[in-house]
């Protein structure tokens, strides 16, 4: 009896065929799929850095290229081995940041201080103030905008930037505040007291290597605690009402300093005129004076009866009204008290 035909390789090859064909064509797409996922993860290294920023790269946590110099890129597009290879940290080098700083002051974050300010003492574990060079108290409100100068520095050296520009900031001002009066800082002395605190402020940033540059620090509120902000006001108003005074003193000061002594010139240079005047009239007069002696003393009788015709020829214009009175007869003299000249008074 013959055996039976075995029929199962070709089952196999009937059911086999096209599961293997589907193996070999997912291993033909998985190859693709594989080169499309390696292709995509190099190509992850392309960074575009924008105008306003610089990237800092970081290959397995230390600088690219062990120098600052090569582990910055500027604007533009560039290429970094990918993660985990390197990192890129961007760092906006041109916009300007803004900090509020309110630990000075009885404000918070997020806390109106309404229930604060209706105290009527400062609790200084809530409330924060500083004492000025004289032992008063004032509370002080700041806003602190910044630039990054040192990108490096500023992405690796330091964690919390913004902490360490609020405690330099702080320092600085309770440091400057201690050296001044209370009317100094709260009038003409508040600019020359930001400037400082913004040198020392500046100073203590560099020192820790923050790579923060402090442009400007605005003061929003510079004043005594509101328990006694009317008390202070009247003493402002007292001190604003003496410096206008002094001012004031001081223009008419300059105004009629000058008047005064354009009088005194021109009563002196007329004083010194009337003087040369009369000099000259007095020495003019002696020296007629001088030249009637001389020639009185060569003839007494003609310089006599010259001075006397002159003296009658300067009184008879001034006659109200005269009266010519014949000779007396016979050679005959009148006597003084027969002689009258009227002349007007007063003339």
């Amino acid at each position: 009896m013959p055996a039976p035909e075995i029929k199962a390789p070709s089952e196999l090859r009937r059911f086999g065929g096209p599961v293997l064909r589907s193996f070999e064509l997912g291993l033909a797409y998985l190859r693709w799929g594989v080169l499309a996922l390696v292709a995509a993860y190099l190509l992850s290294g392309l960074v575009v850095v924008r105008s306003d920023e610089v990237a800092v790269v970081l290959r397995f946590g230390a600088l690219a290229g062990g120098t600052p110099a090569t582990a910055l890129h500027h604007a533009g597009l560039h290429y970094t081995l990918p993660r985990p290879i390197d990192e890129v940290v961007r760092v906006k080098v041109r916009k300007v940041y803004e900090l509020e700083i309110y630990d000075l002051h009885f404000r918070r974050p997020g806390d109106p201080g309404s229930n604060r300010s209706r105290r009527k003492t400062i609790d200084p574990v809530q409330e924060g103030y500083a004492l000025t060079g004289d032992h008063n108290v004032v509370q002080v409100d700041m806003v602190a905008r910044y630039q990054v100068e040192d990108p490096v520095a500023f992405a690796l050296l330091q964690a919390a930037p913004e902490d360490l520009l609020r405690d330099a900031v702080m320092a600085a001002t309770v440091r400057t505040m201690g050296e001044v009066e209370v009317d100094t800082v709260l009038s003409e002395g508040r600019s020359q007291f930001v400037i400082q605190v913004v040198q020392r402020a500046q100073d203590r940033l560099d020192r820790t290597s923050s790579g923060v540059s402090l442009v400007s620090l605005e003061v929003t509120e510079l004043a005594p605690p509101r328990q006694v902000q009317a008390e202070f006001e009247q003493v402002q108003n007292a001190f604003i009402d003496m410096e206008t005074q002094v001012k004031e003193a001081r223009k008419l000061r300059e105004e009629e300093v000058p008047l005064a002594k354009a009088a005194r010139d021109q009563a002196l240079r007329e004083a010194e005129g009337y003087a040369a005047e009369l000099l000259g009239q007095a020495r003019g007069d002696a020296g007629m004076w001088r030249d009637l002696f001389a020639e009185y003393r060569k003839n007494p009788q003609v310089v006599r009866q010259r001075v006397y015709l002159e003296a009658i020829e300067t009184s008879l214009p001034n006659a109200g009204r005269l009266r010519w009175v014949p000779p007396p007869p016979n050679g005959q003299r009148y006597s003084p008290e027969g002689f009258r000249l009227s002349i007007p008074a007063g003339d």
